[in-house]
């Protein structure tokens, strides 16, 4: 069966998928290949990150010299956001994000040249560019993973391309520190630009068919401004899509609140120090990898609706859990939990929004998805930064989840029959 037929079958509900495992899922060359360059060049990233803390702290003492970055790579995202998901329906999405690649490839190279105080101002534009043109990469990434699996399969692809952002977190910053160790702060830079470059070369390597439509000979005809109202208003006229996307926002505006506040509510809670807190990330990692593999039962045996709604109700009760947690191991417990779920969660709401659209504004669509994630993380992070220093953290911690929840709940009776469901 082909990739592009898989995609009809989900949407019309025609077709079973049979059982098939995680090791089925990577045995179809193009997701393996699309899911092995993501996963390294996420750890590319985090070994930026630790790269440009390093010189950071190195050169400078001022804490704005690393707040200012952070405005950095948040504010293009919202600003560019949904002008890359009409390039990524405009133009070959293959193409889309391999000149996205190499132009970041290029772009973290730049960071090479700072050596003064003087000179971040080179790491800011760095990090605003590298913000810029993943703008367009993850429209078009996001927009092609439905054409590279049959539809029974996507929710689990979802769930794996997902859970490698979180095994990201774990393994980047442990080889980022050998790499620093052994050869430099300079080689962690060099080796993010060499993972751009591998990307780039799986994603030659991908068989991606071409938009159905003919929006590419189309893109002469309208301005990029009526292909966003195009988008805007096909989102507006889908009540499913418009239930997902409000659920998606609930969601990361609980659990983003808990980003910011984790490392603060050990330390007064527990006594806990940067040792405990690197224990729990492990664990988070940990839980993602297995809602990674839980994934692919779930999404044969569980409608998405439900899925959705069961992960964000645990996930809520995780993070209250967390914050009336006694002690480290239930601490542990909590964190493992949050990570299954939000891997889970995460990749079925993007199943729906990509099987709701069509391949012509499917890159629109994610581009919606991508800034109501970038916008509601930062909101999440301000509210909770502002909540915690006036109520208290371990309030804005029952807060954020009790949003979580209430979104699942939401999700079980919004968004039932959005997606069949998968049996044996």
């Amino acid at each position: 069966m082909s990739s592009e037929v898989g995609v009809e079958t989900v949407a019309t509900g025609q077709h079973a998928y049979p059982s098939f495992s995680v090791r089925d899922l990577l045995r179809r060359r193009d997701f393996a290949l699309l899911w092995a360059g993501q996963l390294l060049s996420q750890i590319g990233d985090q070994c930026l990150l630790v790269a440009a803390i390093t010189l950071i702290t190195d050169i400078s003492a001022s804490p704005l010299a690393i707040l200012i970055p952070a405005i950095s790579i948040a504010l293009p995202q919202v600003l560019f956001g949904m002008l890359g998901g009409v390039v990524a329906d405009r133009w070959n999405r293959k193409w889309v994000m391999i000149s996205s690649d190499l132009l970041r490839a290029g772009l973290v190279l730049l960071v090479l040249l700072v050596r003064t105080t003087g000179q971040l101002w080179i790491l800011y534009i760095v990090a605003a560019g590298l913000a810029v043109v993943g703008s367009f990469f993850y429209p078009a990434r996001n927009a092609a993973i439905p054409n590279l699996v049959p539809g029974g399969m996507l929710l689990a692809a979802n769930g794996l391309i997902q859970g490698s952002y979180i095994l990201a977190l774990i393994i980047g910053p442990t080889l980022a520190g050998v790499i620093v160790e052994l050869g430099g702060m300079r080689s962690a830079i060099v080796f993010d630009s060499a993972t751009f470059v591998i990307s780039a070369v799986t994603i030659l390597l991908l068989h991606i068919p071409p938009l159905r439509n003919g929006s590419v000979l189309a893109a002469g005809q309208a301005s990029m401004w009526d292909d966003m109202k195009t988008g805007l208003a096909f989102i507006r006229h889908s009540r499913p899509l418009r239930r997902a996307l409000y659920i998606t926002a609930m969601a990361t505006l609980g659990i983003g609140a808990v980003i910011l506040l984790a490392i603060p509510h050990l330390k007064t809670q527990l006594g806990a120090g940067g040792l405990e807190y690197g224990g729990a990330m492990s664990v988070l990692g940990l839980g993602s990898v297995l809602g990674g593999l839980l994934v692919t039962r779930l999404s044969r045996r569980i409608s998405t609706h439900a899925v959705i709604g069961g992960m964000l109700i645990l996930a809520g009760g995780a993070v209250v859990l967390f914050a009336f947690a006694p002690n480290y191991p239930v601490v542990l417990g909590s964190v493992m939990v949050l990570g299954l779920c939000v891997v889970v969660a995460r990749g079925a709401l993007d199943t729906i929004t990509q099987t709701l659209a069509p391949d012509e504004v499917r890159g629109r669509v994610q581009a919606a998805v991508n800034l109501i994630v970038a916008g509601g993380t930062a909101m999440a992070e301000g509210l909770s930064a502002f909540l915690g220093h006036f109520v208290g953290v371990q309030t804005t911690f029952i807060a954020a989840g009790v949003i979580t929840a209430a979104a699942g709940v939401a999700a079980i009776y919004t968004l039932r029959g959005a997606l069949p469901t998968y049996h044996r």
